[in-house]
């Protein structure tokens, strides 16, 4: 008889607005729902252990979780290199440690995203054959469906075939973990026209031709919500102020309605019987639904979630680590990064 396969993640309970409550109400969420996971509790282990006897952690689900103990924590003051001197013994740094050691799978943090980064980057190591890891944000576009959008922020000047690598990991992210098949790529540009964009963004483009990947040319800013493409790949400066904008105005949308719905009698009776739609638009503009972004390119699986993440979105980030590690999305990025970029004839990594 076969053995279960368990997969094993280290989560960085301390990190976050709401740490370290809502990432063990997202971490027992997380166990009651997928059997297959073993977690790592990284923190203040004085701390978390009462707090997990208040939440409920026991039985069967504590016998699946081990609590490691991490003396400090980057706060969002400190610079995201402290974690390799003065904070070594943050709970970012101590989560990495356990993948690079082997003892887990994979780490997810909701804390200081620079840190995180870091110690995905430098802990880890990235996986033979990629340049640069880079940052995928899961959005959500109007069609209900996800739209890969990479660099977020991790490499600001990047190169042709950084933008090309950074769409063949999108790619097979988007196929393996999201259940895209065949995904549409895209490189952002200032017009849907073959030619158009910088010199960078016309070599990403032809690079991306000459692979195996179902590639569609440039995509606009707007092809990033209206679901023309399922990934779009551009540098980390044009992408984190692109994700950065989105969720001001998702928040400056959901607030605005709020706003009109109490301005009278009428709008708050029209807010009455719009309020099941409201709430599905609102779904749909909420990062909680994907959890975190995946740091692709390093050994180990790396989710970096938002700082101000609730239990919903922690249960989420454990989820879409616990399904890349069943997808093997490290081995089929090493497999296919190889093949494709040989078939662009790209030149060797500086």
């Amino acid at each position: 008889m076969d053995v279960p396969v368990v997969y094993q993640i280290a989560l960085d309970v301390m990190g976050g607005d709401n740490a370290p409550v809502a990432t063990l109400e997202g971490a027992l969420a997380a166990l009651e729902a997928h059997s297959d996971l073993f977690l790592h509790l990284v923190g203040d282990e004085a701390r978390l252990r009462p707090l997990m006897r208040q939440l409920g952690f026991k039985g069967e689900l504590e016998a699946r979780c081990a609590v490691v103990h991490a003396a400090s924590v980057v706060g969002m003051d400190d610079k995201a290199t402290s974690i390799l001197k003065e904070k070594k013994d943050s709970s970012i740094r101590v989560a990495a440690q356990l993948v690079r050691e082997g003892r887990a799978d994979g780490v997810v943090s909701m804390g200081h995203t620079g840190a995180a980064m870091v110690a995905s980057k430098l802990v880890l190591g990235s996986l033979d054959g990629v340049d640069r890891p880079c940052l995928a944000a899961i959005l959500p576009n109007m069609h209900g469906r996800p739209t890969v959008l990479l660099d977020v922020g991790a490499n600001i000047d990047c190169r042709p075939e950084h933008l090309a690598q950074f769409a063949v990991m999108g790619s097979i992210y988007a196929e393996e973990v999201l259940g895209i098949v065949k995904p549409r790529v895209g490189v952002l540009s200032v017009g849907e026209e073959e030619g158009k964009g910088s010199a960078i963004v016309k070599e990403a483009a032809n690079a991306l031709r000459d692979m195996d990947l179902n590639f569609l040319g440039n995509a606009e800013g707007r092809d990033i919500w209206n679901g023309k493409f399922d990934v779009i790949t551009c540098d980390g400066f044009v992408g984190n102020a692109l994700l950065k904008s989105a969720e001001a105005l998702a928040e400056g949308l959901i607030e605005g309605l709020r706003g009109v719905f109490h301005e009278n009698l009428f709008t708050k009776l029209g807010a009455v019987f719009s309020r099941p739609a409201l709430k599905r638009f609102a779904k749909k503009l909420d990062y909680a639904e994907y959890g975190g972004a995946p740091l692709l390119g390093v050994k180990g699986i790396s989710i970096i979630g938002h700082g101000r993440s609730n239990s919903r979105a922690v249960h989420s980030a454990i989820r879409a680590a616990l399904v890349a590690c069943e997808h093997r999305v490290n081995d089929h990025i090493q497999e296919t990064l190889g093949r494709l970029m040989s078939q662009a004839g790209s030149q060797e990594p500086s």
